[in-house]
């Protein structure tokens, strides 16, 4: 099966339909799964991780360790950062200086205090993790062999999340919070940020289907594994996909669903009119364009027009879902004014980071930490 023809063919019209297809799917088959696999005993259960691999848990945890890209994120959405004892050196929140990326993982931003916590160094810190005696491992690592092998070394479980799940899939990742949740006893807080998301996403599909022309679009200048100009793309967009909007740029040819590098050529072929650039990137975005300004201005409709635009941080440290949603809102109401008249998108984003995270952060917060967020760019002055 293409996936990417599948994921490009979903349109605004057939959306609310698909929606609550997957939610009757999601409560009666992978959520009541989630609870019928847990053979309890009276001190532990077994579940089966993201990665397809059965693993005993204590019934009852009380002590964390989160490894690798997404697991603190998804740890601390499920309001369970309270278990969580140490922390990596990488990426969770112990860099000696913010490096100017700290922040761009908007958790950090929500849980300062995990950046106090005690730290293990990283992964490989084998003798550390075991001194600090935790009931569980969480881990984004990828290969089944790999986590075995961790978890024999360690005679800790671990259990592996799967952070390169877009909210594409609501099934599957409706599936991993209820999972978490279970394990974390927090299935109440699972079903709260479920019920939430889905409600968000029903208004944007919502929005989305009376959008009656497609406007089409280039998103840019993405973080993924390393900073990178304007020209680091992505076919697979959320914003674009729930707003109503057409992606000019094809999926990464690789198959992966990933951001990749594009050319000025390809750019220029693709003729976006509208073009929105990642927070994380924009100084770099801001160079590549000064570099071919000319070219881009002469033939690119975005730039003869002036219609380019910052977002919020879409990756650092994984996925950030939450400004994934925020961006979705101000991209529709930049190209479909009319449809989000009643949107501020400020308030829009403190209502999503308060359903995310469960504790309030303001807009002009999470701006200044990130140095920026959603608005028309400055860059033809």
């Amino acid at each position: 099966m293409n996936t990417y023809h599948d994921r490009r063919a979903f349109r605004p019209r057939a959306a609310a339909l698909i929606l609550g297809f997957m939610i009757l799917i999601s409560s009666q088959g992978l959520f009541s799964m989630a609870r019928e696999e847990a053979f309890e005993t009276d001190s532990s259960f077994t579940v089966t991780d993201m990665r397809g691999r059965e693993i005993t848990v204590p019934g009852e945890i009380s002590r964390v360790i989160a490894l690798d890209a997404g697991a603190l994120r998804l740890i601390s959405y499920l309001d369970a950062t309270d278990k969580v004892i140490a922390v990596e050196d990488e990426g969770h929140g112990r860099e000696i200086s913010d490096y100017g990326f700290f922040s761009l993982a908007t958790y950090r931003i929500a849980f300062p205090e995990l950046r106090e916590l005690p730290s293990i160094g990283n992964k490989e810190n084998h003798e550390g993790i075991i001194a600090a005696a935790p009931d569980l491992i969480i881990t984004s690592t990828v290969d089944p062999g790999q986590l075995d092998q961790l978890q024999n070394v360690l005679g800790i479980p671990v259990f592996a999340v799967n952070v390169d799940v877009e909210l594409f899939d609501r099934e599957l990742f409706n599936f991993q919070l209820t999972k978490l949740g279970q394990i974390l006893g927090r299935q109440d807080r699972a079903k709260e940020l479920i019920d939430g998301i889905d409600a968000v996403l029903a208004d944007l599909e919502a929005r989305a289907s009376l959008a009656s022309v497609a406007k089409r679009a280039y998103a840019g200048g993405m973080m993924f594994y390393g900073p990178a100009d304007i020209l680091r793309t992505t076919g697979d967009y959320l914003p674009f996909d729930f707003s109503g909007a057409e992606n000019v740029m094809p999926t990464n040819p690789v198959g992966n669903l990933q951001p990749y590098m594009t050319s000025v050529e390809d750019l220029i072929a693709a003729a976006p009119d509208y073009v929105f650039i990642d927070g994380a990137n924009m100084n770099l975005s801001r160079s590549g364009f000064e570099t071919n300004r000319k070219v881009l201005e002469e033939q690119v409709p975005a730039f003869e027009n002036q219609q380019v635009y910052s977002t919020f941080v879409y990756k650092y440290y994984g996925t950030n879902w939450e400004n994934q949603l925020i961006n979705a809102f101000f991209v529709g109401k930049v190209l479909y004014p009319d449809l989000y008249g009643d949107i501020v998108v400020e308030d829009k984003a403190e209502e999503i980071w308060q359903l995310f995270f469960g504790r309030s952060l303001t807009y002009d917060q999470v701006v200044q930490a990130q140095k920026g967020g959603p608005e028309k760019v400055d860059w033809f002055n």
